[in-house]
């Protein structure tokens, strides 16, 4: 399916009016994120109000008071009706068989969950949905109070958003999910006009006119292309993945539901079959791997291949070192699969592939990490679920998957480690925060070690003694159980 792009031309008036000129004493947004005040001019061009064709899909604020003439006028029962679009998936769900049914989807077993337990839980948190374009488009249609779903999206003066805060606090681990979940209740208020949240608000205004466009024309895109593109969001590439996660929170769906997808970045290798949708099959090329898609519908092993384990490596020159040239003799003497999610926090794409991996092979998940603050929070991404993305971990955790290391002790007794940074400490004091990581007695001693000697390290540490570094591998997972 081909790229549509909502494209913005220079030489013409602010969209949103971000233009130089308001100063902040601080960011109103929760995390921490304040837009860039000056902004390279843009329109925003695209599908045009099918009653008046001559109004742009986004109007600058000169033209709000006009525009907004022409809107449906926002009473009390139409605000009321926008109050409550984040409650319409509880009250079509109140036996539970909604929720059951997309847990079943992702792959979590709820058959020892009943229907109550499961509405109890839909009624607690924030479990974003696969929505279709239909749906998705009447969401937003309910949320601004438009008359049609293809109407304008105007950013006129009082236009509010109520949005749930994704801090910390908000977070919590469900047991019966084995996820970590975002709780409903607090929000923080955003409306145009505003002296403190205008800004923000604008901006959540320009990605849902962005994504109407998207969903309208019955295509997607990439978010990457998304910042690369437009002007608008070209200063901070934070701007639009930060709006589409308060997106997906106002209207409880997944990412890929607004038309919008995230560029791959995982890979995996060994001697495995990927059935794609279509039902063609791939076999996954030992020497080189294969990138991580959603298209692979079903992974099995090889017919006569013996898969003892998963190995789970942080960063894409770590995968190389153990897949490819001398690394190959890795996968060759222990008979298992190699995974990465590339160089950062591992996508949905890649958490979601791991979940089916496991559940197919029904083999153990081991994960390598660099033994710093950065390593401890991924692994805690693939065990628990992403802090980032709490109101979408359903089927994207592993919550047996192990830690063998590196552990920090070990990586400085053969090389000097260097200084915890400001944001390791930060990273390492979100971590003691959150209950659920501190109550693994593991990760609390690496975790409070790092902190206590203020020194974090790399995986490349056991490259002085060995490499690839087999024997550390075998000893590790030795030490968990015998493969």
């Amino acid at each position: 399916m081909g790229l549509t792009s909502v494209r913005l031309s220079d030489g013409c008036c602010d969209p949103l009016g971000l233009s130089a000129g308001s100063t902040r004493a601080s960011s109103p947004h929760p995390h921490g994120y304040w837009p860039p005040r000056q902004r390279k001019q843009g329109e925003i061009e695209g599908k045009r109000n099918s009653r008046n064709p001559k109004n742009p899909p986004f109007a600058a604020d000169e033209d709000s008071a006009a525009r907004v003439r022409q809107q449906p006028i926002v009473d009390s029962s139409t605000l009321l009706a926008m109050a409550a679009v984040a409650e319409t998936t509880v009250e079509a769900a109140a036996d539970g068989s909604d929720l059951r049914s997309f847990l079943a989807k992702r792959g979590v077993d709820t058959a020892e969950v009943d229907d109550r337990a499961l509405k109890e839980l839909e009624e607690k948190y924030i479990i974003a949905r696969d929505l279709d374009a239909d749906t998705v488009l009447s969401k937003i249609q309910d949320l601004l109070g438009l008359g049609h779903k293809e109407d304008t999206i105007v950013a006129y003066e009082g236009l509010s958003y109520q949005i749930p805060s994704r801090g910390l606090e908000q977070q919590e681990y469900e047991p019966l999910l084995r996820q970590l979940c975002l709780r409903r209740g607090k929000v923080t208020p955003y409306a145009v006009g505003h002296p403190k949240t205008s800004r923000w608000a604008k901006i959540i205004t320009a990605v849902l006119s962005l994504v109407q466009e998207l969903l309208l024309r019955g295509t997607i895109i990439c978010s990457d292309f998304m910042r690369c593109r437009y002007e608008l969001f070209k200063q901070d590439k934070k701007i639009v993945d930060d709006a589409l996660l308060d997106i997906c929170c106002l209207l409880e769906c997944t990412r890929t539901s607004l038309g919008v997808f995230e560029m791959n970045t995982g890979t995996v290798v060994g001697p495995l079959i990927f059935t794609l949708e279509d039902g063609e099959e791939m076999r996954c090329v030992t020497s080189a791997g294969a990138w991580i898609a959603e298209e692979m519908h079903k992974v099995t092993a090889n017919p006569g291949a013996e898969v003892k384990f998963i190995l789970v490596v942080q960063r894409n020159e770590i995968f190389k070192d153990f897949a490819m040239g001398l690394g190959d003799r890795f996968l060759r003497e222990f008979g298992c699969v190699i995974v990465t999610g590339g160089d950062g926090q591992p996508n949905v794409t890649t958490r979601a592939f791991l979940r089916k991996l496991k559940d197919s092979l029904s083999v153990p998940v081991y994960a390598l990490v660099d033994p710093d603050p950065k390593g401890l929070s991924i692994f805690c991404t693939y065990k628990f679920g992403s802090s980032e993305m709490p109101f979408d971990n359903a089927g994207l955790t592993v919550p047996d998957i192990n830690l063998i290391g590196v552990y920090l002790d070990e990586a400085i007794s053969i090389e000097k480690g260097q200084p915890l940074t400001k944001e390791d400490k930060s990273i390492l004091m979100g971590l003691c925060s959150q209950k659920h990581v501190m109550d693994d007695e593991l990760l609390r001693t690496n975790i409070v070690f790092m902190m206590h000697r203020g020194l974090k390290s790399k995986i490349e540490a056991l490259y002085r003694r060995q490499y690839p570094p087999s024997d550390y591998i075998r000893k590790a997972i030795n030490n968990q159980e015998d493969i």
